[in-house]
Order: C-alpha cells, then sequence, then structure tokens
C-alpha cells in the first residue's frame, strides 16, 4: 500500500506541480499588494493550482508512456513500467482534474478558470503533439508554464493587465534556460526517444547560445514590474541581484567546463532563480 501510495504520488510530478503551485502563489500576491486580499481565493490558488497541475501531470504520464520506455531517465515512470495500469491512471488524473476546476470556478472567477482550461489543453494536447513534431516544442510548452502566476494574479484582480501580461513573460522567460539546459544534459535519453529538441536537433553549442540569450532576456524582463509601478526599488535591486547571479554562472563558466556540466550548472542555478523570483513577485508590492 505504501508503495502504491508513492507510485500515485510520482505520477503528478511533484517537482513540477509544486514549483507551479508557488508561481501562482507568488502572482497572487502580487495581486493582492493592489486589491484587497481573500483568503478563500488563496485556498482556491493553491489548491486549485496544484490539482489542475497534478491532474496534467498524469494524464501526460499516460500520453508519454511509450516515448518513456526509450529514455533512461522516465522509463521507470509508473505508467510506463506498469506500475499504474492506464484506466487507473486516467481516473487518477480526472478525479483530480475535476477537483481542480470545481475549485478554481467556485473560490475565484470564470477568468481564471478558462486560463486553467487553457493551460491545461495546451500542456497535453498542444505540447505533447509539439514536442513530438518539432524543433521550437520548448517554447511552445512554454506558454502553459506561464499561466499559473497569470492565474494567481487573476484570480483576485478579475482582469488580464499590464501586471498580468509581465508576470506571463517573466516566467516563460526563465522556462527557456532550465529546460534547455535539461536538454542538454539529458540530450542522449532525447536522442534514444526520436525527440526533435533543440540539443539534438542543432548540438549543444547552438543550445548554449540559446540560454545565454534567453537569460539575458529574462534579465531585463525581471525589471519590469518595477518599471511599470508594480513594485518599488527594492524588487529591482534585489531582482538585479538575482539576475547578476544567473548571468554569472552562464558567463563566467561558458567555455570553462564542458559543456554537460555547464548546462548542470545553469539547471541548479535556475531553480536558485525561480525560488528566489516567486518570492520577490509576491514581496515586491510590499517592500519599499
Amino acid at each position: 500500500m505504501e508503495r502504491r501510495s508513492r507510485s500515485y504520488v510520482q505520477l503528478i510530478k511533484p517537482g513540477i506541480t509544486l514549483s507551479n503551485t508557488l508561481t501562482g502563489i507568488a502572482g497572487f500576491f502580487l495581486a493582492a499588494s493592489t486589491v484587497p486580499l481573500n483568503v478563500l481565493v488563496l485556498v482556491g490558488v493553491i489548491f486549485g493550482v496544484a490539482l489542475i497541475i497534478a491532474s496534467a501531470c498524469v494524464f501526460n504520464n499516460v500520453l508519454d508512456r511509450k516515448i518513456d520506455t526509450r529514455m533512461k531517465r522516465t522509463k521507470k515512470r509508473e505508467v510506463a513500467n506498469g506500475v499504474i495500469n492506464v484506466y487507473k491512471a486516467l481516473v487518477f488524473g480526472s478525479v483530480l482534474g475535476v477537483i481542480g476546476f470545481v475549485t478554481i470556478i467556485i473560490l475565484t472567477n470564470v477568468l481564471t478558470f478558462f486560463l486553467g482550461v487553457i493551460a491545461f489543453f495546451w500542456y497535453i494536447v498542444v505540447y505533447g503533439y509539439a514536442k513530438r513534431k518539432t524543433v521550437f516544442s520548448t517554447i511552445i510548452g512554454g506558454v502553459a508554464g506561464a499561466l499559473p502566476p497569470v492565474a494567481g494574479y487573476t484570480a483576485l484582480t478579475g482582469r488580464i493587465d499590464l501586471a498580468a501580461i509581465i508576470l506571463f513573460v517573466i516566467l516563460f522567460l526563465w522556462q527557456m534556460p532550465h529546460f534547455y539546459a535539461i536538454a542538454m544534459f539529458r540530450r542522449s535519453d532525447y536522442s534514444s526517444a526520436k525527440l526533435p529538441i533543440w540539443s539534438v536537433t542543432y548540438g549543444m553549442k547552438s543550445t548554449k547560445k540559446q540560454i545565454l540569450m534567453f537569460t539575458i532576456t529574462y534579465a531585463l524582463a525581471s525589471g519590469l514590474l518595477y518599471v511599470f509601478g508594480y513594485t518599488h526599488i527594492f524588487y529591482l535591486i534585489l531582482s538585479v541581484a538575482v539576475s547578476a547571479y544567473w548571468l554569472h554562472q552562464a558567463i563566467a563558466f561558458y567555455n570553462k567546463v564542458d559543456d554537460e556540466k555547464w548546462a548542470r550548472n545553469m539547471f541548479g542555478a535556475s531553480l536558485v532563480v525561480l525560488l528566489s523570483t516567486c518570492f520577490l513577485i509576491a514581496v515586491g508590492g510590499y517592500l519599499p
């Protein structure tokens, strides 16, 4: 029973579910710096976003089960190796999704509900198809990954304004170095699965250039919340420091270590940047 429970937990890809929920919470607290805070809406954001993302991850596991068997990193995933059969996974994913969407519609608003639908569909169907067919799949998939902070924001404000768009841009740009780094140090896995990602199609050097370019673009975008008056000077100072850290990791070791080690270093740094960014977005409207 305990092993089976752990298998179901792994099915929701806890890292992805948690990180996306954190970005949703960050978006909520940015909104709360401009409109009155509502605890029930926060509960809706936390549980609604988490359950919808968890559901999408379960369905992704089902759809990718054949691909997963061809990759060393994923061949032991619960659906791929048969620990959980397809029917039970689909039921589990459906229950999570229904509860998640009901939570969102009851505790937040219709706009946030539709953002959830878009993200859910985009991740499972659009990105699921794209990663099998095009080298631009990471960029396409980034749309779904950038919507949770927007949903957290709209849950409280009920509107998509410039702040919501900036949140989307920041999280979209963060994803590119993060996932391209994975594509570099897991290149052999993706090649075995015959997936046309950038590192497989265009090589490691080209992918490194993409990572550096997106890291620089992220650094520029992260200050936009200050530029347009949604946060204050402390946010700008701290966000510049975070961006400088990531850029230093990218540039200082660009030609000093092998490509795979560089990519692993950038991946690790991206996690620090994500946590820092979520914190700064959440408190940026309250800092001096």
